[in-house]
């Protein structure tokens, strides 16, 4: 990039057609194009606070940023200011620069890679900003999420070391006062500093699990304050942890116009894979062709927030399918779902992946018609529920003229 290019601070005086910056821990990098020509200034380097008091002074301005951390609060602050934020992907950043910069991957290359496409790119699907009661949830979820990773490797260490000294521990067991009492009754052989040691890792496991709980009644109250991850909450399968994450994730469930959108965006939908020839399937023996809606689909993407798709597969998925085994599943079409699939003889990991796609089907519809969930028209189209509506009401309507 040229050195004439580069200043210290923007030119208040000027409008800004956008402003991209590269954000870093204590500062960002900036190029701004102006309104007058294409002619980029560049910043190397410019901390938070003179961005802010900078951007104070100026017009209603596009700024653009990639979702890198804290870039929620920079983005609201900035919006508080009445300019408009477009969070763009790291991957049509990267794209662009391997395209255009021949890779040289620099801060200002980055904001003049945010620019340009928030700029030209009209095509492009922006990263929505997430609002302050998302951004406490999400930070509340990130901590349990870190403390459970800790607590897990606490008591992995402690029951590989006591296998070391031929303690058996049972399989599953997660009683602490039985750790104790097996440690104890070995303490001679162990010696007065393992047995101290394994005692250490013991209560900071006990004592992580404590905080753990005391997490969960602060997240779970963050759940039932908004409204959208209350309703979430209702639908069979999903918990508060499930709840919090597609709650932070999703947003304004408008931005879907239809339940295919919504399951694709958290990558439980097929990838479609057709060019020239490849993907359209051969007529069968019988002359028959597959239903379009079925050709050249391979596996699911996996994009969006693996976070989300892991707690909606593993919780909401598993547990539906483990009702259901137990018999304790309730009479309804998820139910009779299930049967089918499972007689047409679908692969387990398939069918908890599809049951996962149709809880968040279930989402959309609550979320988009208001409506409560009801295990028993839970995966019924609603064209189904139109017609059989329809003789109700008009039973009602001929009561009432009787």
């Amino acid at each position: 990039m040229s050195k004439k290019n580069t200043r210290n601070a923007l030119d208040t005086s000027l409008s800004y057609a956008v402003i991209g910056l590269d954000l870093a821990k204590a500062d960002c990098a900036v190029a701004a194009v102006p309104c007058a020509d294409d002619e980029l200034g560049l910043i190397d380097r410019m901390d938070y606070e003179s961005l802010f008091e900078q951007a104070e002074k100026l017009g209603p301005t596009l700024f653009a940023m990639e979702p890198c951390c804290g870039y929620s609060q920079i983005s609201l602050r900035l919006q508080n200011m009445g300019h408009e934020v477009k969070v763009i992907s790291g991957h049509a950043v990267k794209n662009w620069i391997a395209t255009h910069k021949s890779n040289q991957k620099t801060d200002l290359n980055d904001a003049t890679a945010l620019a340009k496409l928030a700029l030209y790119d009209h095509d492009l699907q922006p990263i929505r900003v997430k609002n302050v009661e998302e951004c406490r949830i999400a930070s509340v979820q990130a901590i349990r999420i870190q403390l459970r990773t800790q607590a897990t490797k606490s008591l992995v260490c402690f029951k590989s070391l006591c296998q070391c000294w031929g303690i058996v521990i049972r399989r599953g067991s997660l009683n602490t006062k039985k750790m104790a009492e097996a440690v104890a009754a070995v303490e001679k052989l162990l010696g007065v500093e393992v047995a101290s040691s394994l005692m250490i890792l013991r209560d900071a496991y006990k004592f992580t699990m404590k905080q753990i709980n005391a997490l969960d009644k602060l997240l779970d109250a963050l759940v039932e304050a908004n409204e959208q991850a209350r309703t979430m909450k209702t639908v069979l399968g999903i918990g508060t942890q499930t709840a919090a994450r597609l709650a932070v994730t999703t947003g304004d469930i408008k931005r879907f116009p239809m339940p295919r959108s919504y399951v694709a965006y958290f990558g439980l939908a097929p990838r479609n894979i057709i060019t020239g020839h490849s993907g359209t399937p051969s007529p069968s023996k019988r002359g028959a062709l597959k239903p379009v809606s079925s050709r050249g689909q391979g596996k699911v993407s996996r994009r969006g927030d693996r976070v989300a798709r892991s707690f909606i597969i593993q919780g909401a998925g598993l547990r539906c399918y483990m009702l259901y085994c137990k018999d304790m599943l309730p009479e309804c079409q998820l139910r009779r779902w299930l049967h089918e699939q499972i007689k047409r003889g679908k692969p387990y990991g398939k069918i908890i992946v599809s049951l996962a796609a149709k809880l968040l089907r279930i989402v959309w519809a609550l979320l988009t018609y208001g409506e409560k969930f009801d295990s028993h028209k839970a995966g019924v189209p609603r064209s189904v529920l139109a017609a059989m509506e329809k003789p109700l009401k008009h039973d009602a309507a001929a009561e009432s003229a009787a």
